[in-house]
């Protein structure tokens, strides 16, 4: 006896006959699935399920994350604004402490001045090579009228001008002397300073030769201080200004840096 194979059913009716009978049987639904499908497709629903979960756990992780930074940028904004006060501060410091040590300067210049007013004519007269010296004018000491009679008739009769009338008053020594190796006088004008700058060269020349003017005699340009910078004893020399180096005492010493030395002209 023999056997006819079994007529073909067409696809399409077949799966519509699938899905009605799944559809009147839906807990062989189940079953279906696990017969098609792998185990990894089956446990997708599942998977599915922990991305889920740890996308939202790390969407709350980066929230907390912008919010660090915010807190962190506003941190950085405070630090910038603390260190610009600070810088000020700084600025403010440095004023302060400018202001202190130009205030201790004017005080060490102005010890100075007492200090040479003692020892001028000694001092000088060793540094120079002069005799007989005389402080005819300084700021303890009013000009002596061998100095002031001479220097007001010279302004009198135009020899000098205002400008050197005023700056023979405003010089803070006035010396008269004589040369060890010659009986002429010598007018000395001696400008004062902690630490010596062309400024005080000037004055000190100026001086110098308005009583060149009004006495008719040889003068002496002489600056005295502390400390001189290098580069100005050079232009004391170009100018035929002495400088005379006042032995410092330890605060000085600290405030000035060391003397420099320099011998007469």
């Amino acid at each position: 006896m023999s056997t006819e194979p079994a007529p073909q059913l067409d696809p399409e009716l077949l799966v519509a006959r699938i899905i009605a009978e799944l559809q009147a049987n839906p807990e062989a639904q189940p079953l279906l699935l696990r017969a098609m499908l792998t185990n990894e497709f089956l446990g997708m629903p599942a998977r599915l399920d922990r991305i889920e979960k740890d996308v939202a756990e790390l969407k709350v992780d980066v929230a907390h994350l912008k919010a660090d930074m915010v807190e962190v940028k506003a941190d950085i904004a405070e630090l910038k604004t603390d260190m610009v006060d600070v810088k000020a501060d700084i600025a403010e410091l440095k004023t302060d402490m400018a202001d202190v040590k130009s205030g201790v300067a004017y005080l060490i210049g102005s010890d100075l001045e007492v200090k040479l007013h003692r020892r001028a004519r000694a001092r000088l007269s060793q540094d120079l090579q002069l005799r007989r010296s005389e402080i005819m004018q300084s700021q303890l000491l009013e000009p002596v009228p061998e100095l002031a009679r001479p220097v007001d008739i010279a302004y009198q009769n135009g020899v000098i001008t205002p400008e050197q009338d005023a700056r023979i008053t405003e010089t803070d020594f006035v010396l008269r002397a004589r040369r060890r190796d010659d009986p002429a006088t010598v007018w000395v004008a001696v400008e004062v300073s902690a630490t010596v700058d062309a400024h005080d060269m000037q004055r000190a020349r100026e001086t110098a030769d308005a009583l060149a003017a009004v006495f008719g005699t040889d003068t002496i340009a002489v600056v005295a201080g502390y400390w001189i910078d290098p580069r100005d004893q050079e232009r004391a020399d170009a100018a035929d200004v002495v400088y005379v180096k006042v032995p410092a005492d330890q605060l000085s010493e600290r405030i000035f840096g060391s003397s420099t030395s320099s011998q007469p002209q």
